[in-house]
């Protein structure tokens, strides 16, 4: 196609589906097509992901607002009910051992199915109970999702630099996320809650159906059901810590801001929608960092950045300064993808699912305990206490990361030995 404005032509082609070549009069730009190297099963993975996008960007958009406006819930009692949600978590070990017979796909399709019958059934919460009992629902749900979209997508990526493709899963989340969002902004005086949370349902039971059209796995010779290794007490202890730390931001940093800041819900639309668009447009050049860079290098430029973003919130009564600490903690999520492909270099094959999912068994040990304790520190001591013990557990995690060799425990996998 070509297109004339003043005394320049704009000249648009494609060479097949690898490239789109622009070309100004005598300046040519080439933009990869980011789809070229997809197959099949990573297209498919990509539209559930999609769909845990939309669920996410609803759910975090309007929950803290929903509880304080619908419930007026206070910190102790959301304490409880984010300790009971993550119970879940806690049992994933246990869990996949039951159904590790059965195919990834499956699995994951049934938990997305899940997911979205607990979210939609937020539309009918008039107590803090109901909220429990749904919030425990999808929480099974996305339990169990977690290992299985962490091994699909090492299983299906097309290439072998893992980081980058699960970044560009994290981008597909991140553009979903951004979807449900501006539907939020648009929607809420009509749909009101409970209309924005059955669309999330709906649109994470069509991702679930999506992965029933995967092709059949093979299951790796000799997979085992449960893994408790020493060679893995670091990626234990770093998912452990983690678990602690992040339910601590994520069950905590929007509701302070509401509860002791009083940020309205439309900020706290526009303030997750600033954030999906920064992750949307760095997650792919993140994992590629990784792949570069290695997981302890941005591990700890992970967790040094954190110590200050945690200390922030407690310190800091200014209302942007906060603002923007809480899409600088959501921004560096390299993290998370430099813990998976860690584990992906150090785990044989018929080990790497068990082993991803006692990571997040080891990860919700910690998250059932965090709500509980936060609430009570906040209701004795004050907020401030919660983000300053989020930075000590930030400061140990970074000391931890230091005795990290991925490169040296893959060539002693061999001989490690069971705890």
């Amino acid at each position: 196609m070509t297109y004339r404005r003043g005394n320049g032509r704009l000249t648009v082609w494609g060479e097949g589906l690898r490239h789109i070549i622009i070309r100004f009069d005598n300046q040519v730009a080439t933009i990869n097509n980011p789809f070229k190297e997809w197959n099949r099963n990573f297209a498919l993975l990509a539209v559930a992901v999609a769909g845990t996008g939309v669920f996410f960007g609803v759910q975090m958009t309007l929950f803290n607002n929903f509880i304080v406006e619908r419930l007026n819930i206070e910190a102790h009692e959301l304490g409880y009910v984010e300790a009971l949600r993550e119970v879940p978590g806690f049992l994933n070990a246990l869990f996949l051992a039951l159904v590790i017979r059965f195919a990834p796909p499956k699995i994951a399709a049934v938990s997305l199915i899940v997911m979205g019958v607990g979210i939609a059934a937020y539309a009918e919460i008039t107590s803090v109970f109901l909220l429990a009992s749904f919030s425990l629902c999808w929480s099974l749900g996305f339990h169990c999702w977690l290992p299985m979209e962490q091994s699909m997508g090492l299983a299906y990526s097309p290439t072998e630099d893992k980081g980058r493709w699960l970044g560009q899963l994290r981008s597909i989340s991140s553009l979903a996320w951004l979807a449900a969002i501006g539907a939020c902004l648009l929607l809420l005086q009509y749909w009101h809650y409970g209309g924005l949370f059955l669309l999330a349902g709906i649109c994470t039971v069509a991702g679930g159906v999506a992965l029933f059209f995967v092709d059949r796995d093979e299951r790796p010779a000799g997979e085992k059901s449960v893994v408790l290794k020493r060679r893995y007490l670091l990626y234990y202890a770093l998912n452990f810590l983690q678990g602690m730390r992040k339910q601590m931001f994520i069950t905590f940093a929007i509701f302070a801001l509401v509860k002791v800041h009083e940020m309205p819900v439309e900020t706290t639309m526009v303030l997750v929608l600033i954030n999906q668009v920064l992750i949307t447009m760095t997650a792919a050049w993140m994992g590629r960092l990784v792949d570069r860079y290695g997981e302890r290098r941005m591990l700890s430029l992970s967790y040094s950045v954190l110590v200050f973003v945690f200390m922030g919130y407690a310190l800091i009564d200014h209302r942007p300064s906060l603002y923007a600490l809480y899409c600088l903690d959501n921004l560096i999520f390299f993290g998370s993808i430099a813990l998976t492909t860690y584990v992906h270099k150090i785990a044989p094959p018929d080990e790497l699912k068990p082993t991803l999912s006692m990571g997040v068994t080891m990860n919700h040990i910690a998250a059932v305990a965090a709500p509980l304790v936060g609430g009570y520190a906040w209701l004795v001591f004050g907020y401030e206490v919660i983000f300053i013990s989020g930075s000590v557990l930030a400061f140990i995690s970074l000391v931890v990361t230091q005795w990290l060799d991925p490169e040296k425990q893959r060539c002693e996998r061999g001989t490690a030995s069971v705890v």
